[in-house]
C-alpha cells in the first residue's frame, strides 16, 4: 500500500567525489532505537460468574514504543492492547471470535501489555494481574515441548532457514528494507502447504503482496495440503480450519505453534504475524494472527482488509460489524468527531441514510427461495442493495428479484465469495416491500466437488438515502456518515464508499485510516536510523584529519524515495544541522554533507517530514532530531 512506502528500500546515495580519503568512521545510532521495549501477551476470560482469568502466554522483547505515557509514579511507560479477533466473514454479520477457542460460556480477550521499562518489568505485568485478574497463570503453557521445535535457526546472508534445508522449513527475505530494530515487519507464514507445495507458497505471496514493506515469508511444510472445514483441523502447521462450510472466518487451532514459528524467526523481526493458508476461495481473521487465504479473487482482498485491523489499530467501517473503535469510527458527538481537520465542510453534518435491511443468511440455496422483508415510510430519495454469494458461477445460476420484479444480474464467474450490487434513483413508496433469492439453472444436475462452495446467499444489506444535497456518494467527501452495527446501534464513519475497510472492491484506504497507519507505523520506527561520520585525511598530510562526511540516514521518504513516481503529492523532509547552537544553512536539506576540520564541536540534526497523508500529529511522530559530536579525538 502507498503508505507503507516508507519501509521500503535503503537511501541510495551518489558518493561525493573527493581528493580525501576515510581512515575511520564512527556512528550515534537514534537514542529511541537503542532502547528495547517488552511485551506481555495476556489472555483473559470472562467467566460466566464474572469473574476474570488470566493466563500469561508469551513474553518477549521488540523495538522501543515510542508513544508510551508514565502511568504511574515511578514514570513507568505502558500501553495495554486489546488484540480484538476480526472475523472476516465480512459483509458477513461478523461474529466476534477469539482466535484460539469460540466458546460461548465465557468471552475471551487477548491483552497486550507493553512496556520501555526492563528494570521494573516483572512488577509492572505483576501489577496487571492484580489490578485485572481475579486469577492468574503466569508461565506460559507456551513453554511446553511440542512436535514443532522452532528454537534452533540459522541464519545467512538474506535468508533465515529453520532446522536444516532438507526439513524444508524456510524464511526468505521478500523486502529488506533497513535495520528490523527500527522497521515494521510483516511474517507471512503459509499453513496447508506440503513440502512439494513450497514454491507454490512463495509464488502465491508474491501475487498476493506488493512488496513494499519489510516483509518476510515463511513456509513451514504441513503433512496435508489445504485448510480444515466443519470445525475439523488437517495435520498442517499451524491447523488453520472453517468452523463450517461457509466462506467466512478461519481460525488457528495451534496459536502456540504460530507464536513459536513468530519467533524463531529473529528479534525484532515479527511485529506482524500473517497466516495464510493454502485454500482457494474467501476467508479470514484480524487479531493476534492476520489471516487469509491464496485465493486469486479475494486473498489479496480480504488480506488488505485484515492488515488494516492490525497495523492501524481499527475496527470496521461496514454495516452490521461488532467492533466500530480506532481513529476511523466516531461514537459520541459529530460536533467533536475525531477527523475534524480532514473534513470537506467547515461545519460537521451528519450524511442522511437509514439501514432498511440487513440479513447475514448463509442460506443454501439448494432448499429453495429465500425472502428478505422491510418497510419504508416512503420518505427517501434513492436505495442501494449489496448482497455477496458463493457458487453462483454462471449468469443462470442465480436469479434476484426486488418487489416481484427480476434485477439484472450477471455472475462474476468461480465459486469464490463475492459482491453484487444494485442502486436505484427513486425511494420505496411506504409500506412493506421483499427481496427474492432463487437458486438457477443447472445446480441439481452439476456434479458437486465436495471441496467446492456451495450456492449460498452470504448476506444482504439495504439501505436508503437522502438526495446528493443531503447524502453525498461523491466518495472524495469526508463528512458523517452513517454506520450501524450487528444490533442497530449508530456511529459515524469519514466517507461513502471509498476505504477498503467499509467497501472490499476499493484498493485504497480512506484518509482517516492513512494518517492512522503513519501514526501508528511511526510508533515503532523513527524516521531516523542513525548518524555517520567518516574521518577524512587529505594526500597532503595522511596523518591529521582534514575533514568529516557527516550523513544521516533516514528512512526513505519524499525527496529521497529511489523511486520518484512513488512520491506522495509534495511530500518532503525538512532538514537542519546546528553547530553549538547555531543553524548551518548552507546544510539545509540535505543529508551528507562535508564538515572542514574547523568544524568540530557539538552538532543536531532535526528533521521533519511533511505529507498530505497527515494533518495532525500531536505525538511529534513524524519528527526526529540527534545531537552529536564531531571530533578529532573519536577518529581512531
Amino acid at each position: 500500500m502507498r503508505t507503507c512506502l516508507f519501509l521500503s528500500s535503503a537511501i541510495a546515495l551518489v558518493a561525493v567525489a573527493s581528493a580525501a580519503t576515510t581512515v575511520s568512521s564512527y556512528s550515534y545510532p537514534n537514542d529511541e532505537n537503542a532502547v528495547s521495549g517488552f511485551f506481555t501477551l495476556i489472555n483473559r476470560e470472562t467467566l460466566v460468574d464474572g469473574t476474570h482469568h488470566c493466563t500469561v502466554l508469551e513474553r518477549g522483547e521488540t523495538q522501543a514504543f515510542r508513544t508510551l505515557y508514565p502511568v504511574n509514579r515511578r514514570g513507568e511507560m505502558v500501553q495495554i492492547i486489546n488484540r480484538v479477533s476480526y472475523d472476516e466473514g465480512h459483509h458477513h454479520g461478523s461474529s466476534l471470535s477469539n482466535q484460539e477457542n469460540n466458546d460461548r460460556d465465557s468471552v475471551k480477550e487477548l491483552l497486550e501489555l507493553n512496556t520501555n521499562v526492563q528494570k521494573n518489568l516483572a512488577n509492572i505485568e505483576m501489577a496487571f494481574l492484580w489490578s485485572e485478574c481475579d486469577s492468574y497463570i503466569t508461565d506460559p503453557a507456551e513453554q511446553e515441548e511440542s512436535d514443532d521445535d522452532f528454537s534452533t535457526i540459522g541464519q545467512t546472508s538474506g535468508q533465515l532457514v529453520f532446522k536444516s534445508p532438507a526439513q524444508g522449513d524456510e524464511v526468505r527475505k521478500l523486502v529488506d528494507s533497513g535495520p528490523d530494530k527500527n522497521r515494521v515487519t510483516i511474517v507471512f507464514m503459509g499453513d496447508g502447504y506440503t513440502l512439494d507445495e513450497r514454491e507454490k507458497f512463495f509464488d502465491d505471496m508474491k501475487r498476493l503482496v506488493n512488496g513494499k514493506s519489510q516483509l518476510r515469508l515463511a513456509v513451514l511444510p504441513s503433512k496435508e495440503s489445504g485448510i480444515g472445514v466443519n470445525g475439523k483441523w488437517k495435520d498442517t502447521s499451524f491447523k488453520l480450519y472453517r468452523d463450517g462450510t461457509e466462506l467466512r472466518g478461519i481460525y488457528v487451532a495451534d496459536p502456540r505453534a504460530a507464536r513459536q514459528a513468530c519467533r524463531a524467526v529473529g528479534k525484532y523481526s515479527c511485529d506482524f504475524p500473517s497466516l495464510i493458508g493454502n485454500d482457494p476461495y474467501y476467508g479470514g481473521l484480524g487479531g493476534e494472527f492476520v489471516i487469509s487465504t491464496s485465493s486469486n479473487k479475494s486473498g489479496t482482498i480480504v488480506l488488505r482488509h485484515e492488515l488494516g485491523h492490525s497495523l492501524i489499530d481499527v475496527g470496521e467501517e461496514y454495516d452490521g460489524g461488532q467492533v466500530y473503535s480506532g481513529v476511523n469510527a466516531e461514537r459520541w458527538s459529530i460536533q467533536n468527531i475525531k477527523w475534524k481537520h480532514w473534513l470537506t465542510d467547515p461545519v460537521p453534518r451528519e450524511e442522511k441514510n437509514v439501514l432498511r435491511a440487513q440479513d447475514y443468511a448463509w442460506y443454501d440455496l439448494k432448499k429453495g427461495p429465500y425472502k428478505v422483508k422491510f418497510n419504508s415510510d416512503g420518505n427517501w430519495k434513492r436505495w442501494s442493495l449489496k448482497i455477496s454469494h458463493s457458487g453462483v458461477d454462471t449468469d443462470d445460476s442465480f436469479e434476484v428479484y426486488l418487489d416481484g420484479k427480476r434485477l439484472n444480474w450477471t455472475s462474476p464467474g468461480g465459486y469464490d465469495r463475492d459482491f453484487s450490487e444494485w442502486d436505484g434513483d427513486e425511494g420505496f413508496s411506504a409500506g412493506a416491500h421483499e427481496i427474492e433469492f432463487r437458486q438457477g439453472a443447472k445446480y441439481d444436475n452439476e456434479p458437486v466437488d465436495p471441496s467446492r462452495p456451495i450456492r449460498q446467499l452470504c448476506s444482504v444489506t439495504m439501505h436508503e438515502f437522502m438526495g446528493e444535497d443531503q447524502y453525498r456518494f461523491d466518495n472524495s467527501v469526508i463528512s458523517a456518515y452513517p454506520t450501524y452495527d450487528i444490533r442497530g446501534r449508530k456511529t459515524w464513519r469519514s466517507n461513502h464508499e471509498h476505504c477498503l475497510m467499509r467497501n472490499m472492491a476499493s484498493t485504497q484506504f480512506c484518509s482517516i485510516c492513512k494518517e492512522g497507519l503513519w501514526h501508528r507505523l511511526l510508533g515503532k520506527a523513527s524516521l531516523l536510523d542513525e548518524i555517520n561520520v567518516d574521518c577524512q585525511t587529505d594526500y597532503i598530510n595522511s596523518n591529521s584529519i582534514s575533514s568529516f562526511d557527516v550523513e544521516a540516514k533516514l528512512i526513505p521518504l519524499g525527496q529521497f524515495r529511489e523511486n520518484p513516481s512513488n512520491r506522495v503529492g509534495n511530500e518532503a523532509y525538512t532538514i537542519r544541522w546546528f553547530r553549538n547552537g547555531a543553524h548551518q544553512a548552507e546544510f539545509d536539506d540535505k543529508v551528507k554533507i562535508h564538515v572542514p576540520a574547523s568544524g568540530e564541536g557539538i552538532w543536531e540534526f532535526k528533521t521533519e517530514y511533511q505529507t498530505p497523508e497527515v494533518r495532525k500529529d500531536p505525538r511529534g511522530l513524524l519528527k526526529a532530531s540527534k545531537v552529536f559530536v564531531i571530533s578529532r579525538n573519536r577518529c581512531t
